[in-house]
């Protein structure tokens, strides 16, 4: 194996596929690197006596709230840390990074890793996710007013504790109401959903009910909706948050 050919063709093929552009005092440079929807990434650089600066104008960030992903105090400390990583700051919704003109190869390896990064806030981890969406469902409900516990857990007549992420208790037209968010509706989530609803039911006050949250971000297939109404479980799916049922469901 002859690896140090094998870097030479690949350091070829990665000049090769970069292009620049001169638009105004910036040179608009595009990358072979793929962002998460596969559109090729591009920055821009200029320079100014010794030092470089290196911006994305705005589109790591624009295009993650496009996709509807919200800045949360969470993701905002993730953010954060990728940006300290890397020596970026944030301007408005620009990453900037400045830098000696003599550091350019580094730096510009450096500010491609960042937007590269930043853009993988949308692909987080499914534990990291899930936490992403209760936390969008608890900006949601102090945004409404729902006042609700979090993380509370009840053990059920197997003796097995379930842990439901909101508990909203009962009022004079609606009774105790338990909440589960679901990021990745599937086979395993609803049964094992439907198995702890079973198990802890029999044990709360007799007209609780249970409202599953489920992230329609991805297609959703009615059966999972079906599924749970067959248990009596309510279901609310994050786009139909702001719908009137939806609402009194959850403050009536």
């Amino acid at each position: 194996m002859d690896i140090e050919k094998y870097i030479d063709d690949y350091t070829n093929w990665l000049k090769s596929e970069i292009t620049f552009t001169k638009i105004g005092e910036y040179y608009e440079i595009n990358t072979p690197f793929l962002d998460c929807k596969n559109d090729y990434l591009q920055f821009y650089v200029k320079q100014d006596g010794n030092n470089l600066f290196f911006t994305d104008d705005g589109y790591t960030i624009n295009d993650l709230e496009a996709t509807g992903f919200k800045m949360t105090p969470n993701r905002k400390k993730q953010l954060s840390s990728i940006l300290n990583q890397y020596g970026v700051h944030l301007d408005h919704n620009d990453l900037i990074l400045s830098a000696p003109a003599t550091e350019f190869a580094k730096r510009k390896h450096a500010f491609i890793q960042c937007m590269l990064k930043v853009n993988d806030l949308y692909m987080s981890s499914r534990s990291k996710v899930t936490s992403y969406f209760l936390d969008d469902i608890q900006d949601f409900f102090t945004e409404k007013e729902i006042y609700c516990f979090n993380n509370m857990q009840f053990v059920g007549k197997s003796g097995y504790a379930h842990n439901y992420d909101f508990a909203i208790q009962r009022t004079r037209n609606m009774p105790e109401r338990l909440c589960l968010a679901i990021n990745n509706p599937s086979r395993t989530t609803l049964s094992s959903t439907i198995f702890a609803w079973d198990d802890t039911k029999p044990d709360r006050p007799k007209d609780s009910k249970l409202i599953v949250f489920l992230n329609d971000s991805n297609k959703l297939g009615k059966n999972v909706e079906d599924a749970f109404h067959n248990y009596e479980i309510d279901t609310i799916r994050w786009s139909e948050r702001n719908q009137p049922a939806n609402i009194h469901l959850l403050t009536a």
